[in-house]
């Protein structure tokens, strides 16, 4: 589909809301903040409510349906979050944006979806090329480069007049949001400076409370990623696969597994934090070419009975997800770890 349809798409649907609140459920990364600036800017005057999804929830579980339907939405937009079968608010005109690789579409859903496209979009660039307007084109690069979009000529020089530096550290600053250990508190507060900001120099230099909660994070972020690098991995007997595996009240496990892809490109790394959440093991996977994840996890997925909704979604090199720890010591046997 062209992204004249998508625009179209996302068009009928803004032209059919009903009247009442809106919610914009995002995910806390700077694609996904991104993505809900563009938005956030197409719905212009309406009541409206920027929630993202609680501490290593999934969108599509119990926990963000409950959240949502709390605020009584009389419509919800989902950006950046995937694409599952799962109604979440049931009743509530729905539109889902996404680049994921999608695990279905819920029934009555608008799904404006980059999966397929060549090159596949971020959701932030995909939100600007269907709502996007000049003055947000930076917020959408933004969150395109933040997220190693593809290269885009129509935005990827559109910095509000920034330099490069200026740039970089808005991303660094947003970013530490999602991956800090409150990012129930943290992603709001990215939100509302990226929101508030007509320049990346303006989210470097602002003093408001949210400003200061967002760099308390970042130093947060910091300490803890320090600790994790220290840690070695281990190797699997039957697959490819090497595991870091540590502790850790961050969302440091996704910039681990980034890190350590570089240093073993055979292999397909799997950083896995025990400290995330109580009773719950949090990973990240990421892959070279010639691994597809996706498969690899459902495959697993299948042979030991996995039915999670935090489980192997997202991209065929980087994927993830959060498991009971009980089942995750299951996963990792299966997969030729040596456990205990």
């Amino acid at each position: 589909m062209s992204y004249s349809n998508l625009r179209k798409r996302f068009e009928d649907f803004l032209n059919g809301l009903p009247d009442g609140r809106i919610v914009v459920l995002a995910d806390g990364d700077v694609d996904g903040l991104g993505a809900a600036c563009v938005v956030w800017d197409a719905l212009g005057n309406r009541e409206k409510l920027f929630l993202t999804p609680p501490k290593g929830r999934n969108a599509f579980g119990d926990e963000a349906a409950a959240l949502i339907v709390e605020q009584k939405p009389s419509s919800l937009f989902v950006l950046d979050l995937g694409v599952s079968p799962r109604v979440i608010a049931p009743g509530v005109p729905t539109l889902i944006l996404d680049h994921h690789h999608p695990r279905g579409e819920p029934e009555g859903a608008t799904v404006i979806s980059g999966y397929g496209l060549d090159p596949v979009p971020t959701s932030s660039l995909l939100a600007w090329r269907v709502a996007g307007t000049s003055e947000n084109a930076w917020k959408a690069n933004l969150g395109n480069q933040g997220d190693m979009g593809p290269s885009d000529p129509e935005i990827d020089d559109q910095r509000a007049g920034g330099t490069k530096r200026a740039f970089d550290m808005a991303k660094s600053l947003l970013n530490s949001a999602k991956r800090s250990s409150n990012p129930d508190v943290a992603v709001s507060a990215a939100f509302r400076v990226l929101q508030a900001a007509v320049s990346p120099k303006e989210v470097v230099e602002a003093t408001g409370p949210d400003a200061q909660t967002l760099r308390g994070y970042q130093d947060e972020v910091k300490r803890e990623l320090n600790e994790a690098k220290k840690v070695g991995p281990k190797f699997s007997r039957t697959e490819p696969l090497a595991m870091i595996r540590f502790s850790s009240p961050a969302r440091v496990h996704p910039l681990i597994a980034q890190q350590w892809r570089s240093r073993l490109p055979k292999y397909a790394i799997m950083a896995v934090n025990d400290g995330y959440l109580p009773g719950r093991t949090q990973f990240s996977m990421r892959a070279n070419a010639g691994i597809d994840l996706l498969e690899m996890l459902a495959r697993y997925g299948k042979e030991l009975g996995i039915d999670e909704p935090e489980y192997g979604h997202g991209h065929h090199a980087a994927t993830g997800g959060s498991l009971p720890t009980g089942t995750f010591e299951r996963l990792i046997t299966a997969m030729g770890f040596e456990t205990g």
